[in-house]
């Protein structure tokens, strides 16, 4: 299977992206003949104009891509996972990156308070229902995201002046 996706992959991945395309326009186009539209109304008009129209016609194009993009990141996590442990001893290198990242999302995680004891952000924690463990994990997941992002461009900026002096 994977000598046949290494060779005909990005085949098949053109094939089912025209399909789906197809599919869409096809779909469109023909929901909006049957309703009496053409491709030159404005549907926006048409919709503040009659709110009872619906254009259920658009839905086959959307649900066909939301399927794409979860069996893309299903199959991306598979070959990952497969990768890792066909050969685990050259990804010693990702293992120990995906180890560093949970560790600090998880001292972030700790360190981090709810904002429950600040007025103002009780009152938009409370608006939006976010609850105490909710805002703990945004804001470790913020710290983490701006201090691992601040280390690349540290390290993107050392490598430079370090490429300077070779």
């Amino acid at each position: 299977m994977y000598q046949l996706l290494a060779k005909k992959g990005q085949l098949f991945a053109i094939i089912l992206g025209v399909a789906v395309v197809a599919i869409f326009l096809g779909s469109v186009f023909s929901g909006l003949g049957s309703s009496g539209y053409s491709m030159g109304d404005d549907l926006n008009q048409i919709m503040k104009d009659n709110p009872e129209q619906t254009f259920d016609f658009f839905n086959p194009g959307i649900m066909l891509t939301g399927v794409l993009i979860v069996v893309g990141i299903a199959l991306a996590l598979l070959f990952g996972i497969v990768q890792l442990l066909s050969a685990p001893k050259q990804s010693m290198k990702a293992i120990i990156g995906v180890l560093v990242i949970a560790a600090a999302f998880f001292a972030f995680y700790s360190t981090s308070t709810s904002g429950i004891e600040d007025p103002f952000m009780n009152n938009i924690l409370g608006k939006f229902d976010v609850s105490e463990n909710v805002s703990k994990l945004i804001s470790g997941g913020i710290m983490t995201t701006l201090v691992l992002g601040g280390l690349a461009f540290a390290a993107m900026i050392l490598a430079e002046v370090g490429n300077l002096f070779k």
